[in-house]
């Protein structure tokens, strides 16, 4: 069995007809399939595939939507930057180039009148630095708003950051953890 970061492109009867991972490979489903929380058809969702690869073809065994947050200029967010806690636990970027991943843990939890409270997540561009000798380096700053949820445990979420289109050699990206202010470097090219 392996489990993948992929887009996952579904056919007009909101199945799984095949997905390309973030190695660069582009896999057709041996036979379509769906989840619940597919709701639109002939569309690309962002997943964490977990599967069987048989005869160069993917049987789907388990999928989870990834969250994706595009890139955004500091000053759209409505209601200001947030920048609530979360705990991070990797980060890399995508061997393809097209996404930066992290996984984390963010605290959740429930309680009376909080039932329809959401976090958010997303991606601000802060600045660009261009150096004398042509490299550039884009510092980003991650969203998160809690949303009002209670922090009462943990719970695993992957976020996407699309890459296509950051004409950067070095992302500086930087978000606030539950032991600090945490910036992490990564080579873009």
């Amino acid at each position: 069995m392996r489990a993948d970061l992929v887009d996952v492109h579904v056919n007009g009867d909101r199945r799984v007809d095949y997905v390309l991972t973030d190695n660069g490979d582009s896999l057709r489903t041996k036979t379509p399939f769906t989840v619940g929380w597919i709701e639109k058809a002939d569309t690309t969702y962002r997943a964490l595939l977990y599967y069987n690869l048989k005869d160069g073809h993917v049987e789907g065994r388990s999928m989870g939507q990834v969250l994706v947050a595009s890139i955004k200029p500091f000053g759209v967010f409505k209601g200001g930057m947030k920048t609530d806690a979360v705990h991070l636990t990797s980060l890399w970027r995508a061997r393809s180039g097209r996404y930066l991943n992290l996984r984390l843990r963010v605290m959740t939890g429930t309680e009376e009148g909080s039932e329809n409270h959401k976090q958010t997540f997303g991606c601000a561009a802060d600045t660009l630095v261009k150096h004398a000798d042509g490299r550039r380096a884009l510092h980003l700053r991650l969203y998160h708003d809690q949303g009002g949820q209670p922090e009462y445990y943990s719970r695993e979420v992957y976020l996407s950051i699309p890459l296509r289109g950051v004409e950067a050699d070095t992302l500086i990206l930087s978000m606030q953890t539950y032991d600090g202010l945490l910036v992490k470097t990564l080579v873009n090219k």
